[in-house]
């Protein structure tokens, strides 16, 4: 696109802000600003993906035979399927993220927690993938209580709506389901939630870097998490940012069809949030809506 093009692009966006604003009033402001980051926020993001280095990746007919490392704990009892969340190359994510709860494995539980591509020994088969993660995740459920974290618990979702049949219940712990957010009974109803959500969208939108985007991220996970490791550490804050805007996310129809799945099947859903946030609250009633579950606030 020419610097012309570019200038008018931008005046048409500023022309129809204003008059969005105008008609909706002050009252609407909130309406305007998420119209605002749904218009700017993708060629934003595709921008800064622009300045991080490609990712190898396998061929689509290699990725699918790679081998899925995974942690068994416990040798007998009713199965539990844990899946973590993260993205390749930041903080966390694997096994770790649920060592405090082994404990279960001696309590009539035999758990299953696998190591999804790019973590552990698991290789990876390129950028992080929701739906490509959700096949093979699918194909381990036989009767199995299925419990996801974060991006993992997204991934948890679609792999029991391609698989209800498999699943005894499903906990989503803190999903990532933000793309549901926009539009939502929910996020109209709290305006905590709503006011968070547009914050963290346009702080994204301020972010020049994907260090800074990484930051971005980071920060919104509360104090004394993975954004206090990332702030005097350029590096690892890029390649959280880097690993994010790589990440193919399921679409909002992907995921609200998969609830719409899980929910007609009667698959009991819990999902849990922790209180610290009113986004990942708000996104966990949502996604316990959706289901017709029970949403909880630990």
């Amino acid at each position: 696109m020419s610097g012309t093009m570019k200038i008018l692009a931008s005046a048409a966006v500023v022309i129809l802000l204003t008059i969005v604003g105008l008609w909706y009033g002050s009252k609407n402001n909130d309406m305007l600003r998420g119209i605002k980051l749904a218009m700017l926020l993708p060629g934003h993001r595709a921008a800064l993906l622009s300045q991080c280095s490609s990712m190898p990746a396998p061929s689509s007919a290699n990725a699918g035979s790679l081998p899925i490392n995974v942690t068994r704990w416990g040798e007998t009892g009713a199965g539990m399927l844990v899946i973590h969340g993260g993205v390749q190359g930041s903080l966390g994510g694997g096994p770790s993220t649920f060592a405090k709860q082994e404990v279960l494995s001696r309590q009539g539980w035999r758990m299953m927690l696998p190591e999804r591509p790019g973590f552990g020994k698991s290789p990876s088969r390129g950028a992080d993938d929701m739906e490509g993660d959700a096949v093979w995740i699918s194909e381990m459920l036989n009767g199995v209580v299925l419990v996801g974290h974060s991006f993992g618990g997204a991934e948890a979702l679609l792999a029991a709506a391609r698989r209800p049949d498999g699943v005894r219940a499903l906990i989503m712990v803190e999903p990532a389901l933000h793309a549901l957010l926009p539009r939502s009974s929910v996020l109209a109803s709290k305006e905590d939630a709503r006011k968070d959500f547009l914050k963290f969208g346009e702080a994204s939108l301020a972010s020049r870097t994907p260090a800074e985007y990484g930051l971005v991220f980071g920060r919104s996970l509360g104090e004394g998490t993975v954004g206090a490791a990332l702030e005097n550490d350029a590096n690892k804050a890029a390649s959280l940012g880097c690993a994010l805007l790589r990440a193919r996310m399921a679409s909002p129809e992907a995921l609200r069809a998969a609830a719409e799945t899980v929910a007609r099947a009667k698959i009991p859903v819990l999902t849990i949030s922790g209180g610290w946030s009113p986004t990942f609250d708000a996104v966990s009633q949502l996604g316990a809506e959706l289901t017709r579950g029970k949403h909880v606030i630990v």
